[in-house]
């Protein structure tokens, strides 16, 4: 009996990838560098291949080239992804133009060079909200006895210790897109893994820098750091857990969100409308507000679209009225409340 002849699977591939030195150049560009690629390569295979053979000054970053160690996270096709887990041959079912795949850098983070990014900044804020175990044990304890974990215990962060820090999530965030300062979904899974530690000592330290200016607070829940986390976890769950301790330790009064309803009620029982020039200041204070909104305001006092000062706001027709509304309200809160 004669086998089948087993014909290799090869097709002619182009690569447009991004390229950018800082030092010399002066804008990004793409360059395409088309070759034949058998089908079971990945992405990363195929830069290797094109690094060796037609431009070894293509710079990327690859370690472990089994999706263990996160440093070739990269966009494929625009969306954030690890070069060595994706097959090309995949890939070109997302492609844009006919036979040709695009690979560009991770977002939201500096370039140093091509597909290379700095994560000085993501290790930054790691140090800022305290992400590590700040142990109990004294120092003079440390290695006399084992600190144990119970299982259930360690099931509450089993999956946040899966991340590999490969910063797709970053690359994918709609709040650090807008706000170079936000702690990003990275550092809040962090966060939350710590705090979930019964070994840390620092949980109400590290959840007073947790719910400050840029933090948890400030996420937008567009769920597109869960959905494109190249290890499956479950991010938002950790993100609300924080924001649910929060609010079981802080109170509702703590939070910007919380801050903001109450001024609007405010201003209701007062005058039956907003009084928009002080929002503002009474959901995040005086000096939040002449650091982060100054700017803003001078351009709409340019366009004639500043809010009116509070002494020209009048109380709307029938404020009484609204006033014993709220009133009711009010208190029939308060009633369901004892209940």
């Amino acid at each position: 009996m004669t086998m089948p002849e087993v014909k290799e699977e090869k097709r002619e591939i182009t690569f447009r990838v991004y390229r950018f030195n800082p030092q010399i150049d002066a804008s990004p560009f793409y360059d395409e560098y088309p070759i034949t690629v058998e089908k079971g390569i990945t992405v990363l295979r195929a830069l290797n291949y094109i690094k060796e053979h037609i431009e070894p000054r293509l710079s990327f970053r690859s370690f472990c080239q089994a999706g263990i160690c996160g440093s070739c996270a990269m966009r494929i096709n625009s969306v954030s992804k690890l070069a060595c887990t994706t097959q090309v041959w995949d890939e070109l079912a997302f492609a844009d133009r006919e036979n040709v795949i695009l690979v560009e850098p991770i977002a939201n983070l500096p370039v140093i060079r091509d597909l290379v990014v700095d994560m000085d900044s993501v290790v930054g804020k790691i140090e800022k909200y305290f992400g590590w175990v700040e142990s109990k044990m004294p120092e003079n304890q440390m290695g006399k006895k084992e600190f144990n974990i119970a299982e259930a215990e360690f099931k509450l962060y089993d999956a946040a210790t899966d991340c590999i820090l490969c910063a797709s999530c970053i690359s994918e965030c709609t709040m650090t897109k807008a706000n170079k300062e936000y702690i990003t979904p990275a550092v809040l899974l962090k966060s939350y893994r710590m705090e979930a530690d019964s070994r840390d000592a620092v949980h109400d330290k590290r959840l007073g820098v947790l719910v400050s200016d840029n933090g948890v607070w400030d996420c937008t829940h567009c769920y597109r750091c869960m959905e494109h986390c190249v290890k499956h976890i479950p991010i938002m769950e950790a993100i609300h857990h924080i924001r649910e301790d929060a609010v079981q330790k802080r109170g509702l009064s703590d939070t910007p969100g919380a801050k903001h309803a109450a001024a609007f009620v405010k201003d209701i029982e007062k005058k039956g409308r907003l009084v928009e020039s002080l929002l503002p200041i009474r959901t995040n204070g005086l000096s939040w507000t002449v650091k982060n909104m100054l700017p803003m305001a001078f351009k709409m006092t340019k366009k004639g679209k500043t809010p009116p000062p509070p002494f020209m706001v009048k109380a709307v027709p029938g404020i009484e009225n609204l006033r014993s509304m709220l009133k009711e309200l009010k208190s029939r809160g308060n009633s369901n409340h004892h209940k």
